[in-house]
């Protein structure tokens, strides 16, 4: 439901979270959160520029959080990566299909509503580990589990 730059993006930023303020580099990060180097560089420079981290150079340098991790929640962090925007028309356009969405494309948004629920509802300290208790098992990430609340189809409101 999110793509794997996204889930970096979230590694990142719990490690960062769990850094208490301590700068990590670059490579720290990337070690930390099984990301290639160069790609958590271009993850870094994403979450930069949404000033949701902020880089330090020089010795002792590194990056830290910009941003408060009981505020941040993860859809915030999500959409720097992935816009996951709502279906709010009919993606192909269909003349017949204005006003209101197909029942393939009701189904996504319904879906995609559940996982903005889901994201929005949990904070970056909401997933922070205790201490001593590592971010991801064996070094793979935990999987988010999303239930939704409409089980029989009637909810039609997301």
């Amino acid at each position: 439901m999110i793509s794997t730059t996204a889930e970096y993006a979230l590694r990142m930023m719990i490690a960062l979270a769990e850094a208490d303020g301590q700068p990590l580099t670059s490579e720290q990060l990337a070690h930390r959160t099984d990301v290639s180097a160069d790609y958590a560089v271009k993850i870094l420079q994403q979450l930069g520029r949404a000033r949701f981290v902020r880089a330090q150079r020089g010795r002792g340098g590194g990056f830290r959080l910009a941003c408060d991790p009981h505020e941040a929640t993860l859809l915030d962090l999500v959409r720097v990566i992935d816009p996951l925007d709502r279906i709010m028309g009919c993606p192909l356009g269909r003349v017949e299909h204005e006003g209101r969405l197909c029942a393939l494309h009701a189904s996504l948004d319904r879906a995609m509503g559940v996982l903005h629920d889901e994201l929005r509802s949990l904070s970056l300290a909401d997933l922070m580990e205790g201490p001593g208790q590592p971010m991801c098992a064996n070094g793979t990430p935990t999987p988010l589990t999303v239930q939704s609340t409409a089980r029989n189809g009637s909810d039609r409101s997301n």
